[in-house]
């Protein structure tokens, strides 16, 4: 197995480098008298120096010496430095768009996926190419410390004709989105101008126009301006400058290579081609020695790095009763099958109440499938017993109600005119066409606001489902219908060296005005959920929609509301260990450290210890096993479900998605999920928790790994744990229905709290 990790090579482990005091004025002063031959970089309150030219006659600051490993972030900076200049010296017709993470467009025109369906006067100002991005990386793989640089290969447009280009071209510019960009001070042809997206285009004013911003109407240079590169906006324009067809085809012809440069391995190929080219010679092959004036300098190996997993994570079992005696460890749809769901004898909706409404042209498929969903298809392999024998429960009660069109309003009012004591769930026919519609006007948001304000989760089914149902999709159905009722098909191992153990997702979305630059975030909505370690949810808790400055306040006091409600029901007592598992999704500089700081603090008749987790896939590593043949034609060089390398002592990458998970060729490269223990960033001093944090990383990956067998919505394992699936789940349906009138978000912490309405 390889991961896309190329080590860095010194012969040293000190080196000398100068120094001097660090001002504002005099980094801008020492980069304005030096900077074609020094390099300067800031680092706490003094700046480095790198002479990178042949002046040996400029002395700058004061000598010191440096050690590779112990002060790093200075070695950072040097091999930054050192690979751009080295880079630009190389390759003298490149200009990067960036300087870290260091990103440059391929110059061949094969690597532009449209350049041949284009007239030759587009050629090279429009393009779909591959762009390199390198990264730097400090790791202890294989037991070694070591700096290395990450590859990856993406694909993003090209356009190089400027707002004052397509004026003069006579396209119609009113309200189309743009860019400014601006060469910064110093930077022609060493880095691409800065591009920022402004705001939307009102009026041409002369030479300039007025550009509808965050800040009100401003005007700017139309030669500054540039559409932004979104696939409407250029598809609109390529309709303008050739034609519809023209500009179809344009456009399918990116679609029907995705699964060509996205396949595996083809993207090691292009990765393991590029490092080639960056870390060895042109014509004797070589490795380049990257240098500056002052004896600092390395070499990278121009292969990826060999490793081997850095342990087993194993699949869990399914436990199937709170006795813990009926188990499966392959299949937990074959534990359902064999002994039911976990919680059978205490769950208490037994006979629930199911409102449904249906198509009336389709109401005799739909009667069937509701019959299939409740006694099952006597010839299947999965779905036999039905959602009523599989589950145990008593009875389906449905109550049928028939729409004469797919209109918000009949639906409506079939909600308004139920007369009956409150349904248990909805069960509700939508058709495809729904899919279709913006979300501010979509009838699916606007229903499911409309239920969950009643309390009632609901269970949609497109009418093609309807009509041409299977084993399959009953089966998954069933499961999420069960959940959503409150029910636990099936729990996992818990670890008994601790009294309590309690896995808490915290998720938070931004509401904000629009995307353009310096858009207020006004608001934050903060998603915490809860399970304890065998995976139970217990209950989830949306925070109010809040400024900033009080979401401190307003989450912890979410966390200690939930926190309190389950010692009082699960009978903690004082003195109890408890661990406390905090997953955090997209973090917010250190203000959740500092609530789970401050919620600890709080809680002393407890001995708690916590590890403050992060789970994500935006990471630049990439995992490859070049001896993986693939199954069916897809998922060559993809490492199996499972396979992980530690990166450091806090960090891991584990591969969810092996050959066996992917659906099809398409999807391609399956990125592996990065889990990291966290502690706080920056100038951060709060000693009096060290004691407390728990850093056992194996532990924590394997949870997390288990945790992925908990999704509900099917039988089988996702690429994300069960509280991040749930917080994202959470996060984008309040994004949806937050503008649906009449609707309120904290309808959801009173019953729903401990149901899975979200799935």
């Amino acid at each position: 197995m390889q991961l896309n990790f190329f080590p860095i090579s010194f012969d040293f482990e000190k080196f000398q480098i100068s120094k001097t005091t660090y001002s504002d004025e005099a980094l801008q002063e020492l980069r304005r008298n030096h900077n074609r031959t020094h390099s300067f970089f800031r680092n706490g309150e003094d700046i480095y120096i790198s002479n990178s030219g042949d002046d040996s006659t400029v002395d700058i600051g004061e000598n010191v010496t440096r050690d590779v490993f112990t002060d790093h972030t200075i070695t950072s900076s040097l091999i930054k430095h050192i690979f751009f200049r080295t880079f630009k010296q190389r390759f003298v017709s490149f200009t990067p768009v960036d300087f870290y993470p260091f990103r440059f467009f391929s110059s061949k025109n094969t690597d532009d996926l449209i350049h041949d369906l284009l007239p030759e006067n587009l050629q090279g100002k429009i393009a779909y190419k591959k762009l390199i991005e390198v990264q730097l990386r400090l790791a202890t793989i294989n037991g070694q410390k070591q700096f290395g640089f990450v590859i990856n290969i993406k694909r993003n447009w090209i356009f190089n004709k400027s707002c004052a280009d397509l004026l003069a071209e006579g396209y119609d510019l009113t309200g189309i989105e743009v860019l400014h960009c601006e060469i910064m001070p110093g930077m022609g042809n060493i880095l691409a101008p800065s591009e920022e997206f402004i705001g939307t285009l009102a009026e041409i004013d002369g030479e300039s126009a007025k550009i509808k911003t965050n800040e009100g109407e401003v005007l700017f240079p139309l030669n500054e301006l540039f559409i932004r590169k979104t696939k409407f906006n250029i598809a609109n324009y390529l309709d303008f400058a050739t034609s519809p067809e023209a500009s179809l085809r344009v456009l399918n012809a990116i679609e029907s290579k995705r699964s060509e440069i996205y396949n595996t391995k083809n993207l090691y190929a292009e990765i393991n081609s590029t490092a080639k080219h960056l870390f060895t010679g042109k014509l004797d092959g070589a490795k380049v020695v990257f240098e500056n004036s002052d004896g600092f300098c390395f070499t990278v190996q121009e292969v990826p790095i060999t490793i081997s997993n850095t342990f087993a994570l194993k699949t869990p079992t399914f436990i199937f009763d709170p006795a813990g005696t009926k188990t499966n460890s392959t299949s937990p749809d074959m534990g359902l099958t064999n002994f039911g769901p976990y919680d059978s004898i205490s769950f208490d909706t037994k006979s629930p109440t199911v409102l449904c409404i249906c198509h009336r042209e389709n109401r005799g498929y739909f009667t069937d499938f509701l019959a299939s969903l409740k006694d099952g298809i006597s010839t299947s392999n999965f779905f036999k017993k039905g959602l009523l024998k599989k589950y145990e429960l008593t009875e389906l009660n449905y109550n049928i109600n028939q729409l004469s069109t797919f209109d918000l309003e009949e639906y409506l009012r079939i909600i308004r005119e139920w007369d009956e004591a409150k349904p248990d769930l909805a069960i509700i026919e939508i058709p495809i066409e729904f899919k279709r519609l913006p979300d501010s006007d979509n009838p699916y948001y606007k229903l499911k606001a409309k239920l969950l304000s009643l309390e009632i989760p609901v269970q949609y089914v497109l009418t093609h489902n309807v009509k041409t149902y299977n084993e399959y999709i009953l089966n998954s159905i069933a499961l999420q219908i069960y959940a959503k009722l409150g029910g636990t098909p099936w729990v996992l191992p818990s670890q008994k060296s601790v009294d309590r153990e309690i896995i808490i997702g915290i998720g938070h979305s931004w509401m904000r005005k629009n995307q353009f630059k310096g858009a207020e975030q006004s608001k934050v909505v903060g998603i915490t959920t809860f399970l304890s370690s065998d995976g139970q949810y217990l209950l989830g808790d949306k925070v109010k929609d809040v400024p900033f400055e009080k979401y401190f306040d307003e989450l912890l006091s979410s966390l200690s509301y939930s926190f309190n409600r389950l010692e009082k029901e699960q009978g903690w007592a004082e003195g109890d260990t408890v661990r406390l598992i905090f997953h955090i999704f997209k973090p917010i500089k250190n203000t959740e450290f500092d609530v789970i700081s401050q919620f600890i603090k709080n809680n002393t008749k407890y001995k708690i210890k916590f590890a403050f987790v992060t789970i994500s896939k935006s990471h630049p590593h990439l995992l490859f096993e070049p001896s993986q043949p693939g199954l069916s034609g897809k998922g060559a060089y993809i490492p199996n479900r499972a396979s992980n390398v530690f990166l450091d002592s806090e960090t891991c990458v584990v591969q969810m998605f092996g050959p066996k998970e992917l659906k099809t060729a398409r999807q391609g490269m399956s990125t592996p999920v990065q889990i990291k223990i966290r502690t706080p960033q920056g100038n951060y001093n709060n000693n009096e928790l060290d004691d407390l944090l728990y850093y056992d990383l194996a532990y924590i990956v394997q949870q997390i790994f288990s945790f992925t067998y908990l999704s509900w919505r099917n039988f089988l394992p996702g690429e994300q744990p069960a509280t991040m699936l749930y917080s994202n789940l959470i996060s984008k349906l309040l994004s949806k229905m937050r503008n649906v009138s009449g609707w309120d978000a904290d309808h959801l912490n009173y019953s729903l709290k401990r149901k899975k309405w979200f799935l």
